[in-house]
């Protein structure tokens, strides 16, 4: 018969020890699992962000090289704005249709939703559509201006000067716009 020693069982500290480093393992993995939770919301949050985005960097790459209205064109290169929108010429992004002669850029507000449109100007004067993209939706109060340095109030609700491009072009939107519109402000590369 053997004889049981008497350090058969775990001792009252040992048991607490071992309940201690449990409690911080199961610490440890639910911390990492929250933590897993919030990246997989945001990135999908971001997914859902990232065309809008993505037009919002190219509306700016083509801004900024507006065509003047004075450059001679077989194509109209007229810079139009109003308080609803803008449209303008530019020969950048032709990577977006290689066969244009130049692209149309409108940006105008349909119901609460903010649109870049893209159109291709060919070289007999043809158009055709190339993008037609969301920039911002719950776009609730817009708000374009256009600003000319030689006016004593230089911000201004409409662009009619047909001989310039503006200085600079503001896009305001409310709060609440998604994804968030904060104020967006380019200068065309050859304003006045």
């Amino acid at each position: 018969m053997t004889r049981l020693s008497r350090r058969a069982g775990l001792t009252l500290l040992e048991l607490l020890i071992a309940l201690a480093l449990l409690a911080m393992i199961a610490g440890g993995i639910a911390s990492s699992l929250g933590l897993g939770l919030r990246l997989y919301d945001r990135s999908t949050r971001l997914d859902a962000a990232a065309e809008p985005l993505a037009a919002r960097i190219l509306l700016r790459r083509l801004l900024v090289s507006a065509l003047p209205p004075s450059q001679i064109t077989p194509f109209t290169a007229l810079f139009t704005g109003s308080t609803t929108g803008f449209s303008f010429t530019t020969l950048a992004g032709r990577s977006l249709a290689p066969d244009a002669a130049a692209l149309r850029v409108a940006v105008a507000v349909r119901q609460d939703e903010l649109w870049l449109t893209l159109t291709a100007v060919m070289d007999d004067g043809a158009v055709v559509p190339v993008l037609d993209t969301l920039l911002a939706e719950g776009v609730v109060t817009p708000g374009f201006a256009y600003y000319d340095p030689a006016l004593p109030d230089p911000w201004r609700g409409d662009w009619v000067d047909p001989l310039l491009l503006p200085a600079l072009v503001m896009i305001e939107a409310a709060p609440g716009s998604r994804p968030d519109w904060p104020e967006f402000t380019a200068a065309p590369a050859l304003g006045p």
